[in-house]
């Protein structure tokens, strides 16, 4: 049940990517985005059909090099759907340069899989003693700071609500895992509602 559930969740991401990819540079740099967290949905969907072993193993470092890489671009992503100046632009690509550098020194190389299953679900989880997502929970405040600036000033909600939805997942996610690929699709749907919201026709031109 939840299995085919994060299936769908995974296919919602892909399409929420596609509806994004249309919206100018910000939709794409979304898209893909959308298109990386849709494999760790589907990873996750697909690992109690694979089995323990090798295979959903391989596949699971995947998800966690995904995370490392693309958790990041959520600022990029927000400075273009907000159409921040360059200045706010190049300083969202730094910071979010800086976090991809720091999740792969702090994540990847201490990288000790365990398989976990809950209820229907199998997934390979990192079970290095006092293991912790730093550059992605970081990456993801730092979003939620911009989102909130945007509310008040821009009065777009969207970006805010899609990173409050990610943290309050991440904080449930320990209990029910899947509640964290829930809320990392409600944060790329924030981002498409966002894109929208703004009206601007130049986020239109593919």
């Amino acid at each position: 049940m939840i299995s085919a559930a994060l299936a769908l969740l995974a296919l919602l991401q892909l399409l929420t990517a596609a509806l994004a990819r249309h919206r100018g540079r910000a939709g794409r740099l979304t898209a893909i985005l959308g298109c990386a967290l849709a494999y760790d949905s589907a990873v996750v969907a697909a690992g109690a059909l694979v089995g323990e072993g090798p295979a959903l193993e391989a596949l699971s470092v995947g998800r966690f090099v995904v995370h490392v890489l693309a958790t990041p671009l959520v600022l990029p992503c927000a400075a273009l759907t907000l159409r921040a100046g360059r200045t706010a632009l190049l300083g969202a690509w730094t910071i979010a340069g800086a976090l991809v550098v720091l999740g792969t020194v702090t994540t990847l190389p201490g990288l000790h899989l365990r398989p976990r299953a809950w209820a229907d679900t199998l997934r390979y989880a990192d079970a290095a003693p006092g293991a912790f997502p730093v550059a992605a929970v970081l990456a993801i405040v730092v979003l939620l700071l911009v989102g909130l600036t945007a509310w008040i000033q821009r009065s777009t909600p969207w970006i805010a609500l899609g990173a409050l939805a990610v943290l309050a997942a991440s904080a449930a996610a320990p209990v029910a895992p899947p509640l964290g690929n829930l809320g990392e699709a409600l944060m790329l749907a924030g981002f498409v509602a966002a894109m929208r919201h703004q009206g601007d026709p130049a986020l239109a031109r593919p």
